[in-house]
């Protein structure tokens, strides 16, 4: 058992070495202009990406702020579970994301997906919410692993955990996750100092 322990342990420094540390950058400058443009953070995901994509949305709504400041606009576009099951139920399931924007989403936000796969094969539901952002002139941001599929390839910044292996990648995008609010967090700090 020891074995197996270091053996995945070992693993994730190893991935944790290997991500692209310039795509987390771009990551935090798309994420900080859009606080600074007052545009609103929209984040999804399934499964076990949803619950990443609620943490995010709550560690932007309330942890990077500082004391007083103005908060992060954020919906994380699982939270409201009639909403969502309304939309899965009355309309093409791809569709329950973008249905959740339509109308709303505008070109100064940012829409947020979190994937293992990508959308390669799954999570076509994510694939058309970059899209519908794109059509709006919104900018995007992929957290996936895997290949990266879809979403890597068409995202404005895309994150990649680059192993197959679901628990692995999950694990590494809460990683990225408390990385870029421990960023922001002093970002918007500094802002308020100067304000």
């Amino acid at each position: 058992m020891g074995t197996m322990i270091n053996a995945f342990l070992e693993e994730t420094v190893t991935l944790l070495r290997r991500l692209d540390q310039a795509a987390i950058e771009r990551a935090r400058q798309i994420l900080l202009q859009c606080y600074q443009q007052h545009g609103r953070v929209y984040t999804m995901g399934n499964g076990g990406s949803a619950s990443t994509a609620q943490h995010f949305a709550c560690d932007l709504a309330k942890y990077v702020i500082p004391a007083g400041a103005r908060p992060f606009d954020v919906r994380c576009l699982t939270d409201n579970v009639s909403l969502y099951t309304a939309w899965a139920n009355d309309a093409e399931r791809a569709d329950v994301f973008v249905n959740q924007m339509r109308g709303l989403l505008a070109s100064q936000d940012v829409v947020l997906a979190i994937s293992v796969h990508g959308g390669t094969g799954f999570s076509a539901d994510l694939v058309r919410a970059v899209r519908y952002a794109h059509e709006v002139g919104a900018a995007t941001i992929a957290l996936v692993g895997f290949d990266g599929g879809r979403l890597h390839r068409e995202a404005t910044c895309s994150i990649l955990v680059p192993v197959e292996s679901t628990p692995q990648t999950e694990a590494i995008h809460l990683v990225i996750e408390h990385l870029l609010m421990h960023l922001l967090r002093q970002d918007l700090a500094g802002l308020a100092e100067h304000a």
